[in-house]
């Protein structure tokens, strides 16, 4: 139902039904195709849960590439771990585990 407040209409929606409108999530885009929206979340790299705006816990480590004479080349790889990770203790696991995958430690972890 709609109820007018002050001149607005406020919509009340149940919580067991969405409008197929409001389900549409338009980005927000410039003239150019770039994202322009405020707030991007991130994505814990261990446990693919969404890290939100209010886990201050969380981390975000971006590991470097070097060359084979150890300079670095100007790219990173991130890796972003949420508060969850943190708070049991697992994050050094989820580091090891995650370069392992992404080629930076070799022989080192198995899993």
């Amino acid at each position: 139902y709609q109820r007018r407040v002050r001149g607005l209409f406020l919509f009340v929606v149940d919580a067991h039904y969405l409008h197929p409108l409001t389900l549409n999530h338009q980005k927000m885009q410039n003239d150019e195709g770039q994202n322009v929206d405020l707030y991007i979340p991130r994505k814990c790299s261990a446990t693919n849960r969404l890290i939100g705006a209010k886990d201050h816990a969380s981390v975000q480590i971006n590991i470097g590439h070097v060359n084979s004479h150890g300079v670095y080349t100007n790219e990173f790889t991130p890796i972003a771990l949420c508060g969850f990770i943190r708070k049991e203790g697992r994050s050094d696991e989820a580091v090891n585990r995650l370069a392992t995958q992404h080629g930076f430690l070799k022989h080192t972890y198995h899993f």
